[in-house]
């Protein structure tokens, strides 16, 4: 597309409003607490994993403890063997010395007590095998049960999801700006700035956002790298790196308006969410739903995460911008948390 064109299309779409009629896809309460439901299942899920984890590890050290106790007994019965076989061939010599005899009651005696020590840790020991046994198996029972419901409620809110997208008008107007702007530009600071001067000017306008912002997490996960470390290169890194699991479901971490949603350059699928002041970026989410317009809320259905690749864990990663400059997104995310556990109290 030429930049006559591009320029075109940005003064007709704001001199013709009618054209921007087509209404984005807005989730409903009931799709967000759909989705607040399956992240508290993912939490169960990924808490139930790691009690098992827990347990077979114990289970391990269980096992070890047991297995030395059967080769001390081993060894306890072959000395008693060889006692035995001194003690017939004293018998067969005729030996009479007293002593030799005395010294193996004392050490058979010694034998004895010493057998039910070790019957008594056996026993506990073996005990503790199968109690763990029984609470992996119920754990695992749990666990098959709280997987169930997940998937069921993720097929729901898939099912949702693409009810709401066959609603979803394009803006064709506003996709072939999003498009250009994606085309030419060189860099995510250079799309960060033209989208940031198009929705000033209109082509993204939308007045139902404010500038107040909040923000939650986009995953169930635990966060890996935190802004302002170094990253693989030793360079500073300006987001907050969010480790997940296979088949996430990836929720709006913010209000606003969708500015962008798709494949950019390398990295991948971004989803930029604007609130007319700040902007947050979501990198590395697989399958994305939103499109460019649509109105998103906290806690809104926004993508999945795919199967894991190896032994990696998925991860999302997310940065926060205001007016092109990086900001910490972890003072917004305490905030966030805490108003929660208040609500909670």
């Amino acid at each position: 597309m030429s930049n006559f064109l591009f320029i075109f299309l940005s003064i007709f779409v704001l001199s013709c409003p009618a054209l921007e009629l087509k209404e984005p896809a807005v989730q409903s309460s009931e799709m967000r607490e759909l989705c607040k439901k399956a992240q508290e299942l993912e939490k169960k899920t990924n808490k139930l994993r790691l009690e098992i984890d827990s347990i077979n590890q114990k289970e391990k050290v269980s096992a070890t403890v047991v297995r030395n106790i059967y080769e001390i007994l081993t060894s306890c019965f072959t000395i008693l063997f060889n006692m035995q076989r001194f003690s017939n061939l004293l018998v067969l010599r005729q030996e009479n010395n007293k002593n030799d005899f005395v010294k193996c009651s004392i050490i058979v005696k010694n034998f004895a007590s010493y057998f039910k020590l070790i019957d008594y840790q056996l026993e506990k020991a073996r005990t503790e095998v199968l109690q763990l046994k029984k609470s992996k198996q119920n754990k695992m029972d749990e666990l098959k049960t709280e997987i169930a419901e997940y998937n069921r409620l993720f097929g729901e809110i898939e099912v949702r999801a693409e009810k709401l997208a066959q609603t979803r008008g394009e803006n064709i107007i506003q996709n072939d700006v999003v498009y250009h702007l994606a085309t030419k530009s060189e860099s995510l600071e250079e799309l960060d700035a033209e989208l940031e001067a198009e929705n000033a000017v209109g082509v993204l306008k939308n007045t139902k956002i404010s500038t107040d912002l909040a923000l939650a997490y986009p995953v169930v996960g635990k966060i890996v790298s935190e802004f302002g470390d170094k990253g693989a290169n030793g360079e500073m890194i300006y987001y907050i790196s969010f480790e997940t699991h296979s088949d996430a479901i990836v929720t709006s971490p913010a209000k606003g308006l969708v500015v962008f949603s798709g494949r950019f350059l390398n990295y991948g699928n971004i989803l930029i969410i604007s609130n007319g002041e700040y902007r947050v970026f979501l990198y590395g989410v697989d399958v994305l739903f939103p499109a460019t317009g649509d109105t998103v809320e906290i806690g809104d259905y926004v993508g999945k995460m795919k199967a894991k690749v190896g032994d990696n864990n998925p991860t999302v990663k997310m940065e926060l911008k205001k007016s092109g400059e990086p900001l910490d997104p972890r003072h917004w995310l305490l905030e966030t948390i805490n108003k929660n556990e208040n609500e909670k109290q």
